[in-house]
C-alpha cells in the first residue's frame, strides 16, 4: 500500500500536466476575422510575366499565348476554390477557416464585378503570403459549346505574395485578390491548360 499510492499520485499528476499542455497549444481562441474580396483582370500585355510551363515556348508568338484567343469567345468560366492558406512569418502555411469550397465566375469577375468570399478566420499573428488552391474550370463559350479542365495533382496552386500584414484578435482583415486572366489559358500541344495567377494585397 505505501509503495502503490505514490505511484497512483504520480500518474494523476502527469495526465493533469498532459491535459493542462494540450488545452494551453490548441485553446488560445485568438482568432481574427478575414474578408477576401476577388476581382479579375486581363493583363494580356503582361503574359510572359506568368509562370510558365517550360514547354510552351513553341506556342508562343510574340510573347502573346494562344490561349488568350478563347477570352473573347468564354461566356463563363467557373472554377472552383478548395482551399485558401496563409503563411506565418515563422514560414508556416495554415488554413484560413471558411466556407470552401466555393465557385467563382472569372469571367464575370473580368467584366468588373468583384466576390466576396465567406467570412473565414485566422489566428492572431503576421503573415506575407497567401496560397489559393483550386481544382475545378469548368468553361462555356458563347456558341454553346462547353470544356472541363482538371488539374493534375491536388489542384493549381497559386502562391501569392503580399505586404506583411497583421491579424488581430477580434478585428477585421480584408484582403483583396486581383487574378490576372491575360496568359491563364494556353493552348499547349492541341491542349487548353490552365495557369492561374493573382496579385493580392490587404487593407
Amino acid at each position: 500500500m505505501t509503495i502503490r499510492r505514490p505511484v497512483q499520485l504520480l500518474l494523476a499528476l502527469t495526465v493533469l500536466l498532459y491535459t493542462s499542455a494540450c488545452s494551453v497549444f490548441t485553446g488560445s481562441g485568438e482568432d481574427g476575422n478575414v474578408r477576401v474580396v476577388m476581382s479579375a483582370s486581363d493583363q494580356s500585355s503582361l503574359a510572359p510575366s506568368l509562370s510558365t510551363s517550360g514547354d510552351d515556348d513553341d506556342d508562343d508568338k510574340g510573347g502573346e499565348h494562344r490561349g488568350d484567343r478563347f477570352l473573347e469567345r468564354l461566356e463563363t468560366a467557373n472554377v472552383t476554390i478548395a482551399s485558401l492558406l496563409a503563411r506565418n512569418t515563422d514560414g508556416q502555411l495554415i488554413d484560413l477557416d471558411m466556407d470552401l469550397p466555393q465557385t467563382i465566375d472569372l469571367k464575370a469577375l473580368l467584366g468588373g464585378e468583384n466576390t466576396t468570399l465567406p467570412a473565414g478566420t485566422l489566428p492572431a499573428g503576421d503573415y506575407d503570403q497567401l496560397v489559393v488552391v483550386m481544382t475545378k474550370l469548368d468553361l462555356t463559350f458563347v456558341d454553346g459549346g462547353a470544356l472541363a479542365l482538371t488539374p493534375p495533382g491536388g489542384g493549381w496552386t497559386s502562391i501569392v505574395r503580399v505586404a506583411p500584414f497583421t491579424v488581430t484578435d477580434g478585428e477585421d482583415t480584408t484582403i483583396e485578390l486581383n487574378f490576372r486572366m491575360g496568359g491563364a489559358l494556353r493552348e499547349i500541344g492541341g491542349v487548353l491548360k490552365f495557369f492561374p495567377d493573382f496579385d493580392g494585397h490587404h487593407r
